[in-house]
């Protein structure tokens, strides 16, 4: 058998509205207590990688044939891409695919200026006239990256890297997941 306030207490029709009106109010005043109390994560994700970042002093990324040679903790990774020094519509470059872990970009530096309204704060970028730099990305966590960069042959320069790893966690450490990154540059002639 079940009670309820009702059956308990004999009341008028007009009382018990007023009765389920105070009890709803009382859940609801309540609630705003145990929301702000919780947590809230968001499903953003993340992944383990390492990135360098190519660039000339001037930013310039010459027209040419390039072709790059990796080794990721010693397993040999090529690649090769044309860059006519010509950005695509929107000013983006080029990307590609390497291998399953492994890509290239040409991506345009931007100019960005923020703007601040009272509590609002808005960005807008813009490429820069002539100025590119070449990404490189590799998913995981390799303990070593040697990378040899060739422009129509000629080798632009050569580097070992190793990563010093930080764990990112985009929705905070309460909620997860956790990742491991690191991002270097490398300054070529």
């Amino acid at each position: 058998m079940s009670l309820s306030l009702f059956s308990l207490v004999p009341l008028g029709s007009r009382a018990r509205t007023t009765a389920a009106l105070a009890a709803g109010f009382a859940m609801t005043s309540a609630m705003p207590g145990c929301i702000m109390n919780q947590k809230q994560c968001t499903e953003m994700a993340c992944s383990d990688t390492f990135t360098i970042t190519a660039a000339t002093a001037n930013k310039s990324w010459a027209a040419g044939e390039y072709t790059l040679e990796l080794a990721v903790d010693g397993n040999a990774v090529s690649c090769a891409y044309s860059w006519t020094n010509t950005p695509n519509v929107g000013g983006s470059g080029v990307f590609v695919q390497c291998s399953p872990t492994v890509s290239v970009s040409v991506n345009a530096v931007e100019i960005c200026t923020e703007t601040r309204r009272g509590d609002a704060v808005s960005q807008s970028c813009v490429p820069a006239p002539g100025q590119f730099t070449q990404q490189l990305s590799i998913r995981g966590t390799p303990a070593r990256v040697d990378v040899v960069v060739r422009r129509d042959g000629a080798l632009l320069g050569e580097r070992s890297f190793t990563p010093a790893y930080r764990t990112w966690y985009p929705n905070g450490e309460d909620c997860g997941p956790g990742c491991r990154q690191d991002a270097q540059d490398w300054a070529l002639p």
